[in-house]
């Protein structure tokens, strides 16, 4: 699949956590993206299954990720001087907020244009923080092992539950810790017990987001 440019309308959001102002800049609206994306691609393009990896999921700042960061800033002992991985990024809210409570975080996603909107989020947010573009499916990269690895709203395939675990887990230092939130998808308890299977403990903090209730799991060996 070649690389496509799409300039997509986006608007600034806003959230405050403790004494901090997050600024991020978001796609306007999800549909109207994937209309561009879709026109953009050519009609034998849109036949590759590559060609949903591209749309514009990581543009939309998510309940999920929203649930995670809103709980990373009420246990900062998680974050201070700890090294921090967060696994599809997208926008970078929870990696902004990692960064800002003291942790060293590397943020990565797959899709091609995250790094654009995470590295302007980083600007408008005022905080440091390291990206790379990463496929955690992929075995052979090695990036290191981690203090926490944490991911949000990433159970969407049947697929992905085992995958998930094993990749959060091969990032881990020994006695690490996972953090995972979720909007309570379907494959969510296949998940947990995935986790179990591999010797992890589990501990559960329900958020709350826009009346929506979010799952925020905690795992541990």
């Amino acid at each position: 699949m070649r690389t496509i440019k799409v300039n997509y309308k986006t608007q600034i959001t806003q959230r405050k956590l403790n004494d901090k102002v997050y600024v991020m800049e978001t796609i306007r609206n999800l549909d109207e993206a994937i209309d561009q994306i879709c026109e953009a691609l050519s009609p034998e393009e849109q036949k590759d299954p590559f060609a949903e990896d591209l749309c514009p999921y990581f543009g939309i700042l998510w309940p999920a990720a929203e649930a995670l960061s809103l709980h990373l800033s009420e246990h900062p002992e998680l974050l201070k001087n700890k090294s921090v991985l967060e696994l599809g990024c997208g926008l970078g809210y929870p990696s902004l907020v990692a960064a800002h409570l003291g942790a060293k975080v590397l943020a990565t996603d797959f899709h091609p244009d995250v790094e654009e909107y995470f590295r302007r989020n980083c600007t408008h947010s005022v905080v440091e923080c390291d990206y790379m573009r990463l496929n955690w499916r992929d075995d052979k990269q090695e990036i290191g092992k981690f203090d926490l690895v944490m991911g949000s709203d990433v159970l969407y395939e049947s697929k992905h539950p085992s995958e998930v675990a094993k990749g959060l887990i091969r990032f881990l230092k020994p006695n690490g810790k996972i953090l995972l939130s979720d909007p309570g998808r379907s494959y969510l308890q296949q998940f947990v017990s995935a986790m179990n299977n591999e010797g992890f403990k589990e501990e559960l903090f329900p958020v709350t987001i826009d009346g929506k209730d979010m799952f925020v799991f905690l795992f541990t060996n």
